[in-house]
């Protein structure tokens, strides 16, 4: 299977019903459905998919959750430690910072709190994917970092692969700023 979807369809099977979308001004202990752990898939060495565990996701999907989580590369991590260690969590999957003056793990845990449920991933680079289509993005810059990262750092630089991934326009993509 594409390795790009593997991780992704894992993530969507996994998905209850209904997204739950926290309000702007919610907090940990403010919200009506904290959330409690966050389901880590870093399979795929072009990104790391993080998903938002609310209290109120079905006891089948958590079980899913759980059962993946034996798999080489996936974890489930509390909420309160993933949230008070988010800039080594986010750092792990970058092999560069293509992004270093964006506030990327702070928006990691805006996008989780907001969107419970909904993947989201730090890439290689040190972007943010939300989409299929940023997904195989972030592969294929990261396929051709692999194969000539001099001939990347030039194309980059001139802007040939434009910049889907930059975690700003994410951020505010996800969270309506």
């Amino acid at each position: 299977m594409n390795t790009v979807l593997r991780p992704l369809i894992v993530l969507i099977s996994l998905m209850t019903g209904s997204v739950g979308v926290a309000p702007a001004w919610a907090q940990d202990g403010g919200r009506a459905n904290p959330l409690i752990e966050v389901f880590i898939d870093a399979r795929q060495p072009a990104y790391v998919i993080y998903q938002g565990v609310a209290a109120d996701t079905s006891p089948l999907a958590r079980q899913e959750m759980s059962g993946y989580s034996g798999l080489d590369g996936v974890t489930l991590v509390p909420w309160s430690v993933f949230r008070d260690n988010v800039d080594r969590y986010v750092a792990a999957g970058m092999r560069i910072n293509e992004y270093p003056r964006q506030r990327t793990a702070l928006g990691v845990l805006a996008m989780l709190k907001a969107k419970p449920g909904r993947p989201v991933a730090i890439t290689w680079n040190g972007g943010i994917a939300t989409s299929f289509f940023d997904f195989q993005h972030a592969v294929e810059v990261f396929e051709e970092f692999q194969e000539n990262p001099v001939e990347y750092e030039k194309k980059r630089a001139a802007g040939a692969f434009g910049d889907p991934l930059n975690p700003e326009v994410q951020i505010k993509a996800m969270l309506g700023g």
